[in-house]
């Protein structure tokens, strides 16, 4: 590795890009030089770097910043795509702001300020090179920007979901308890819920009516009508009264809430759609995850979207602590690497003669990717007798938040499997017995 590279930290928020220039000993050349994130900003950053790197004669440069929103991401480009300062050997390095917090906190206390947070930047940078450089891939960027809007709006989707059932109860308080239908936002759940006759009409029905009302508003889908027809007559008859001057208000809260249900269900219909459209014509490799039982395109493409490339994840070389050399990674390392990435794992913790015993997953992580794995997980261990298998052996083995732990355990496993497919570009293939 080449010493003599100058080490630039930016600062990036909506208005501006704030410098921080160091030697390669970590003495500053320019301590603070603050630019617009605009074009223009862009072009005098520009010169002000080929004029530092000309007049010290560095053999590279070294450009690090913060993952703050997409702030970075207008200018990492326009560097990237910059012919001139690639001849000139450049890196660029995208930091988690965790990195830098943790770092700074092994420091003397200092300000927190736009003319300081760059020199810690570029500091962690020199003192601990990152192990992947910052890639422009506009390929994977496309499907990764509709798949991160995908995971917004189904958290924004089971808020709403949660919100709806919070009033449910009080319109209601036995509705969901009473488990009148199998999905209490089933379409004749959210009829009976939302429109005419009121519930309150609905009780004074007889039991044969009231079947042959469900039966119709089903649409004939109902497989037992009359078991729904008496398990809506207990909830209504054990439901706390709400009274006239609560009743409109909360009903009509619920109502615009299933609005809202029903508006944000449609946008993630139609993001996956776009999501599919996208793999079919920029991913074939991701084709290769959909061919898991269960697991479908756009689980598919929420995980290889946030993986990337896989090559990037080969190239560093690793420490081998048993050889006391550094060697060529494999695919297993790559597998450990993805896991990381997503938060699966569960570091040692250990001092002096004592090794904990109980080992806690991480925090911190990808939480776009930690979320498409587990999803992807959980219909795996539901279609594939070998995932299935090792879900109920956790399960049992576990003392509490069975469930939970299970799944994260059978998410971790699954990893080789999606890292092996999308390495090797190849289908899924049951495991021979």
């Amino acid at each position: 590795m080449k010493k003599n590279r100058l080490q630039v930290g930016i600062d990036f928020s909506m208005k501006k890009a704030d410098f921080c220039l160091l030697h390669p000993d970590g003495e500053p050349l320019e301590r603070h030089r603050s630019f617009s994130n605009t074009v223009s900003g862009y072009s005098k950053a520009r010169r002000f770097l080929l004029e530092a790197i000309q007049e010290h004669s560095y053999e590279g440069i070294d450009i690090s910043g913060e993952a703050t929103n997409y702030y970075w991401f207008p200018f990492f480009r326009m560097l990237a795509q910059d012919h001139e300062l690639t001849d000139e050997i450049l890196d660029i390095y995208l930091l988690n702001p965790r990195w830098v917090k943790w770092f700074k906190k092994s420091l003397p206390q200092d300000n927190k300020t736009d003319a300081d947070d760059p020199y810690y930047i570029a500091e962690r940078t020199r003192q601990k090179h990152p192990s992947y450089t910052w890639e422009l891939q506009e390929e994977w960027m496309v499907l990764r920007f509709y798949t991160r809007l995908r995971f917004r709006l189904a958290n924004l989707l089971g808020s709403e979901k949660n919100y709806f059932q919070t009033f449910l109860f009080l319109r209601s308080s036995a509705y969901k308890s009473s488990k009148c239908f199998s999905d209490v936002f089933g379409a004749t759940s959210r009829q009976i819920l939302t429109e005419k006759p009121v519930l309150e009409e609905l009780d004074t029905l007889s039991t044969e009516d009231l079947t042959a009302h469900l039966h119709e508003l089903s649409g004939h889908h109902l497989e037992n009508p009359q078991n729904n027809a008496q398990k809506l007559k207990k909830a209504l008859r054990e439901s706390f009264p709400l009274g006239e001057t609560l009743t409109p208000p909360v009903q009509r809260i619920l109502d615009l809430t299933l609005e809202n249900i029903q508006f944000i269900e449609n946008q993630i219909a139609q993001v996956n759609e776009l999501i599919e459209i996208e793999v079919r014509t920029h991913h074939p490799e991701v084709l290769a995850l959909a061919t898991i039982p269960g697991v479908g395109s756009v689980f598919s493409a929420g995980i290889a979207a946030e993986i990337g490339g896989l090559q990037r994840y080969f190239d560093p070389p690793k420490y081998d602590k048993k050889r006391n050399r550094y060697r060529s990674r494999n695919l297993r390392d790559v597998e450990d690497a993805v896991a990381k990435m997503a938060g699966l794992w569960w570091p040692r913790s250990s001092s002096g003669g004592f090794e904990s015993e109980d080992r806690h997953m991480v925090k911190s992580s990808n939480h776009y990717l930690r979320y498409y794995l587990i999803q992807a997980a959980n219909v795996m261990r539901r279609h594939i007798p070998e995932y299935s298998r090792y879900y109920a052996r956790k399960y049992r083995e576990s003392s509490k938040h069975k469930h939970k732990r299970a799944l994260v355990l059978t998410t971790r496993k699954s990893v080789g499997l999606i890292v092996g497919l999308l390495h090797r570009n190849e289908a899924y293939r049951p495991k021979e017995t």
